[in-house]
């Protein structure tokens, strides 16, 4: 557990670092007046996790700095907060947002388009330049559902990445129990 920890702790920013970050000074300061907001345990770094990631489902600006005031009010691990809304990024967009579509046409009955639209008609992977225009197309006609499926995508994702993290760490624990008792046997 010890070098998972010292691994973690050398990928995840310190209060200095924060407070030396243009933007971010203002928090850097209280961080570092409270130390047991970097505590690396079991739970902070999950729910910072859980934080991270449900509030980077949104595709709104500044998620960085609205996970880390979460992770304050709430007790999280703030550099796990951080760092978890880069997991949302170009590459893992896409698929979020059809899965936040999903979930939102739960709530909010969706009905397809009858024929494609001429955008959607024309869309082609050997032609990238028509892609942009079908992805905006589908995205439009996705509208109310796509937006109440954010805060439940949000919440699904958050409460596993919780589940993830909290069971990984104990696993984690556990090989390292099994490990230092096998070294006190063998001793």
């Amino acid at each position: 557990m010890a070098e998972f920890k010292k691994r973690l702790r050398r990928w995840l920013p310190t209060a200095q670092t924060m407070e030396q970050t243009r933007g971010f000074a203002w928090l850097g300061h209280y961080l570092r007046e409270h130390p047991r907001l970097w505590v690396l345990h079991r739970r902070g770094v999950a729910l910072g996790v859980a934080l991270g990631i449900g509030i980077g489902v949104f595709p709104v600006p500044l998620q960085m700095p609205a996970a880390m005031l979460a992770a304050v009010a709430l007790r999280a691990n703030v550099a796990a907060a951080a760092a978890a809304t880069w997991l949302t990024n170009p590459f893992t967009m896409a698929p979020i947002w059809a899965l936040a579509a999903y979930l939102g046409s739960f709530v909010v009955p969706h009905s397809a388009p009858a024929t494609p639209t001429p955008a959607m008609a024309n869309w082609a992977w050997n032609a990238p330049h028509t892609w942009p225009a079908a992805l905006w197309e589908q995205v439009t006609s996705w509208g109310p559902a796509l937006l109440a499926g954010f805060p439940i995508a949000g919440a699904v994702l958050g409460l596993t990445a919780y589940a993830l993290v909290y069971w990984g760490w104990a696993v984690l624990i556990r090989q390292e129990r099994r490990r230092r008792l096998k070294r006190r046997q063998a001793g």
